[in-house]
């Protein structure tokens, strides 16, 4: 994940070292010709063969025409909420960020993120390159990322859990849906055992450093690959994110909750505004058919997940519907709609919006410091 060191004082005297600035990837032409080819065939299938075998693009745009002017200003209010709720979490992270710097950077990487295949390791030296030219140091800038990364994915796997709680309340939860409850209960524990550890005594982090050095030389000899300096890196991991945790862990859990339910909330309005009912498909199992879906995103074929993941969410929104619902037929249409309403309004504006934020930041001189004068986010900073 995003790295580097340095941040808090204490740290430093724990032998803290700087890591390198994440670079451009450099990728072979003819790798890059596949990546796009890949992207185009999967979005081709989806949109091209698939989806219209399971509903009506007209009907679509019907059901999405239907809604009426308070219904999209809710949707606008819940959009606008999406778009500023990471910002929000990122401003928790790294110390001194206000919410406008915060936001310009977030969309500039996620408009590259949403639009060039893999364009999530191409938008990663970009976002780099602009904190530190508003004079925030390297290291502090990873400690931040590598928080909210690690705060993100602790909701992520939890989000799962507390849906199938509701799913279960409501009389609908099927086996596998408990086991997926059960795995992400324990992997939420493991993370935060291991959390702890690492956070705690440096010697203790260090033992399992060790430990996970040995058992990683393990996996690489059978791979016969050369293994990476895993100690190293769990202590690196240790260096900077406790420099953010010992002073903002419950700001930064709180700003991480209400990204997740914004996202959660923008789905869920999205999928109820074209006409599905709580009857048809109760709140739990929206809420599950989103967090669950969302995992796909993991598969990097397209940008975004774009394809894969609005067909995972429109399996698992008929699978609630069908659950629920025994008896009454699955309107597919009215299931895609939803789903591609919510595509359109979380995945389309970063685009723009993004293209003009990374504008904004070529042409606005105002906010450029030198980071080795400025040292902004350092823990001296802290207001």
């Amino acid at each position: 994940m995003r790295d580097t060191t340095q941040g808090d004082p204490r740290d430093q005297a724990e032998g803290a070292t700087y890591a390198p600035i994440p670079e451009k990837p450099h990728r072979a032409r003819w790798k890059q010709a596949i990546s796009i080819g890949v992207t185009v065939l999967v979005l081709v299938i989806v949109f091209g063969f698939v989806l219209p075998k399971l509903a009506d693009y007209e009907a679509i745009l019907d059901y999405i025409g239907a809604i009426t002017t308070r219904e999209w200003w809710v949707l606008a209010v819940m959009a606008l909420w999406f778009l500023l709720a990471y910002p929000i979490v990122l401003t928790q992270t790294l110390r001194t960020l206000p919410v406008r710097e915060a936001f310009v950077n977030h969309m500039t990487g996620t408009a590259i993120t949403n639009s060039v295949p893999s364009g999530g390791a191409l938008a990663l030296p970009v976002n780099y390159a602009i904190y530190m030219s508003w004079g925030f140091t390297p290291e502090s800038i990873s400690a931040a990322m590598l928080g909210a990364g690690v705060w993100d994915w602790l909701l992520r796997i939890s989000l799962p859990v507390i849906a199938v709680i509701g799913v279960a309340v409501i009389g609908g939860a099927l086996g596998w849906m408990w086991l997926v409850s059960i795995g992400g209960t324990v992997a939420v524990a493991v993370m935060i055992v291991v959390l702890k550890r690492i956070l705690g005594r440096e010697q203790d982090a260090r033992r399992l450093a060790q430990w996970a050095d040995r058992m990683g030389a393990h996996a690489f000899r059978l791979i016969k690959r050369d293994k990476p300096g895993i100690e190293t890196a769990v202590m690196q991991f240790r260096t900077d994110l406790t420099s953010i945790v010992r002073s903002r862990a419950s700001r930064i859990t709180i700003a991480t909750i209400g990204n997740h339910v914004a996202m959660a909330s923008l789905f869920a309005v999205s999928v109820y505004a074209v006409g599905v009912t709580t009857e048809e498909i109760p709140i739990p199992w929206v809420v599950f058919a989103f967090a669950l879906g969302r995992f796909l995103v993991m598969i990097p074929v397209s940008p975004g997940g774009l394809g894969l993941v609005d067909l995972g969410w429109i399996g698992l929104l008929t699978l609630g519907w069908q659950t629920t619902n025994p008896g009454l037929p699955v309107d597919h249409n009215l299931i895609s709609a939803g789903v591609l309403l919510f595509r359109a309004l979380s995945f389309l504006p970063p685009i723009p919006i993004g293209m003009a934020s990374w504008l904004f930041w070529r042409a606005n001189g105002s906010w450029r410091l030198d980071w080795q004068e400025a040292q902004r986010g350092r823990a001296h900073a802290q207001p």
